[in-house]
């Protein structure tokens, strides 16, 4: 029988792509989403996945969608770190309690195993050296990294309690096609569109502050890595190794694509760190996986996505 994966949070940006990897890797995919959920990001494969729409928090909406499943990838979250702040209890109810009881479906349901899409942007906090390997302090200064961290605690206990197999995939910053440029999450996509409609772009802070920055097809392959990872190792992170800061960014946008634009600075975040670079190296070692494409190469493709697409 084909193996079979269930994206929850799927038709996002991120969970568009791995679906479209979890395809070319010959996995039956389907894709979970909140009701009424826009399809754009998964038009182009609408005819090869299956489409559930439900209520993430609802017990029974996770049961049905789970049955028959042969692996699963969670992705869903109801805050940003920008904005998770300032409504902690809801940041708790919506994300912590539902990943809770999604962990209990897959014990009862069999899955084979958990893929949970962490934060590496956010989970380590201030860092105590550079680049961050997976064993460096966790520290987040956000209430969305202290509930990913969390949620990353509690698959451990599910594991020892319960027997259930995961994965951990911290992510760096990804970038790409598809990526929605109304959000405080995503700066690349967010400034190429005020580029693109020729808004002033704004700055939070000096334009010094680093991340690590990786196209997210790249990302988007280290979850079928992860499904079939056969080591005793949980976590990894995802990323490309390398640092850019906004000021990088916006000369790349003046090199690269040959934008022109204006740029105004504000006051800088608290909750910023100033920089995150994360160590790659396991993941390249365990689960043979390494970015293929550079950051300019990714830049490239984001802004003529943009160009064709309003």
């Amino acid at each position: 029988m084909k193996e079979s994966c269930i994206i929850f949070g799927g038709a996002g940006f991120i969970g568009s792509h791995i679906a479209e990897d979890l395809l070319k890797n010959g996995i039956k995919v389907t894709v979970f989403d909140k009701l009424n959920a826009s399809k754009r990001n998964v038009e182009h494969i609408l005819d090869e996945i299956e489409f559930i729409e439900g209520d993430f928090n609802n017990e029974v909406d996770i049961s049905k969608a789970l049955k028959g499943k042969t692996y699963a990838v969670h992705l869903v979250s109801s805050t940003v770190p920008a904005t998770s702040n300032q409504n902690t209890f809801y940041d708790v109810e919506s994300n912590l309690i539902s990943s809770l009881h999604l962990f209990e479906k897959c014990v009862e349901y069999k899955i084979k195993r958990l893929v949970f899409i962490s934060s590496g942007g956010t989970v380590y906090g201030n860092p105590v050296k550079l680049p961050i390997n997976e064993k460096h302090p966790t520290e987040p200064t956000s209430s969305y990294g202290i509930i990913k961290l969390t949620i990353e605690k509690y698959l451990y206990l599910y594991s020892v309690l319960r027997g259930l197999d995961y994965k951990i995939l911290r992510f760096a910053n990804p970038f790409g096609e598809r990526q929605n440029p109304f959000l405080t999450q995503g700066l690349i996509a967010h400034l190429l569109y005020k580029i693109k409609n020729g808004e002033t772009l704004e700055v939070w802070g000096d334009g010094k502050v680093v991340r690590d920055y990786f196209y997210i097809k790249d990302g988007a392959r280290s979850v079928f890595r992860a499904i079939k990872d056969n080591t005793s190792n949980r976590i990894y992170n995802i990323s490309s190794s390398k640092g850019l800061s906004i000021n990088q960014i916006l000369e790349r946008f003046r090199k690269v694509l040959n934008l022109d634009f204006d740029v105004k600075y504000l006051p800088g975040r608290k909750f910023d760190v100033k920089a995150n670079i994360l160590d790659n190296k396991l993941a390249a070692k365990h689960l043979k996986w390494t970015p293929e494409y550079n950051f300019n190469e990714g830049l490239i493709n984001t802004w003529r996505f943009f160009l064709d697409n309003e």
